[in-house]
């Protein structure tokens, strides 16, 4: 691992797996940050107005592991279906992952969260006779 990079590249790749998982599970955007935030939020906010034209549909999970920190920030549309509950739920249970030294596990945990209470419910084919 590279001197201040906090990630591996075998985490870098899982980390980018569980990014396609999400997307693909939900069909929002999600970006993922590791490393320093000096600015907390406000780094977040930042990532988030990068996305560009697709940062309405964004969700940025940014860590910093050196404060300890995790920041979510949804995009205007993310937010109809990402509430701040789930965010707040997801936080935990990558903190709880991260404290047992699971990066990667904890970010995958948080990103399928999201996805999972993102998700689009189907509607059933009503057949009429």
């Amino acid at each position: 691992m590279p001197v201040g990079d906090p990630v591996s590249p075998q985490q870098r790749a899982a980390i980018a797996r569980a990014v396609r998982d999400a997307e693909a599970d939900c069909g929002l955007h999600f970006r993922v940050q590791v490393g320093a935030l000096p600015d907390g939020r406000a780094s977040a906010e930042r990532l988030l107005a990068e996305a560009g034209p697709d940062a309405r549909q964004t969700v940025v999970v940014a860590v910093d592991p050196a404060r300890r920190s995790v920041e979510i920030v949804t995009g205007s549309l993310a937010t109809t279906r990402v509430s701040d509950r789930t965010c707040g739920l997801a936080a935990l249970a990558m903190k709880s992952s991260f404290s047992a030294g699971d990066l990667v596990g904890g970010l995958r945990s948080g990103l399928q969260l999201i996805a999972d209470h993102a998700r689009t419910p189907r509607t059933p084919h009503l057949d009429t006779v």
